[in-house]
């Protein structure tokens, strides 16, 4: 029986799983071991973007800025790590039907196709299933806003220039080229912009180099490097090798500044 037609049988099961999974009614005693230990990770109170422009002082607003942000990279980080542990505890397809309806979300969150054998499978979601280094990120939102002031994170909050390409779904820039129908994204809040920034370099083919840097430096068994992790980055802005060079600096200047550094 081909993977192809396993996995859709195991689709198939978690549909009628779901469907009388309600009039269940199991003793504790009855829940697996998988189940107890499915935690959710804690989740972070959410608070409008603050008004940075009013701090007269820099490293204040540098420390007011990474302060707000850092909860949301976090809390993103340790949804992404419990997935990924999930992931790496596997060593087939998943016979226990919840796990088997967890795997087929994630891999299709992170746009991984089911319908391949579980090696090159379980492959392809550790190489996109990962974290990000919190000064990477900061310094990203940083950039790409002004420090959380630019017109797009005030009235978008859109901290990371990210673009969309349906009709309204954004802020049309005042510089858009004749011809050219993208937006800047508005989202309902700033860590729904982590969020899709984060989605962003673990799906798209241009960060593909990225991905790879940072699957070699997790088989090195070394810490994700943010200026290794950086030069994955050169699709992010047509200035490419000067905007990577950009982050470093930033890297190197403001990392003091984020709380636990």
């Amino acid at each position: 029986m081909t993977l192809k037609i396993v996995t859709k049988i195991i689709l198939a099961a978690i549909i009628v799983y779901a469907a009388i999974y309600p009039m269940l009614n199991l003793p504790t005693s009855s829940i697996t071991t998988t189940e107890k230990n499915n935690h959710q990770p804690n989740i972070v109170k959410i608070s409008p973007l603050p008004d940075f422009s009013t701090y007269v002082d820099v490293k204040e607003k540098k420390v007011a800025f990474f302060s707000y942000l850092t909860p949301y990279v976090e809390q993103i980080n340790r949804e992404i790590s419990l997935q990924r542990d999930f992931i790496s505890r596997l060593d087939k397809f998943p016979q226990f039907t919840k796990d088997a309806e967890k795997l087929v979300k994630i891999a299709k969150k992170f746009k991984v196709d089911m319908e391949q054998d579980f090696p090159e499978l379980k492959r392809q979601l550790l190489l996109r299933v990962d974290t990000l280094p919190i000064e990477l990120v900061l310094m990203q939102a940083a950039n790409e806003s002004a420090w959380g002031t630019s017109r797009f994170a005030l009235t978008a909050n859109n901290l990371f220039g990210q673009w969309c390409f349906r009709k309204g779904c954004g802020v049309v820039p005042s510089g858009r080229p004749v011809g050219k129908t993208y937006e800047v994204r508005k989202f309902k809040h700033p860590i729904d912009s982590v969020r899709g920034y984060y989605h962003n370099l673990n799906t798209g083919h241009a960060y593909d180099l990225l991905r790879d840097l940072r699957a070699n430096l997790r088989k090195e068994n070394k810490q994700l490097d943010p200026n290794v992790i950086a030069d994955g980055l050169l699709s992010y802005s047509t200035r490419r090798e000067a905007y990577i060079a950009e982050l470093k600096q930033m890297i190197r200047i403001n990392r003091k500044y984020i709380k636990g550094n």
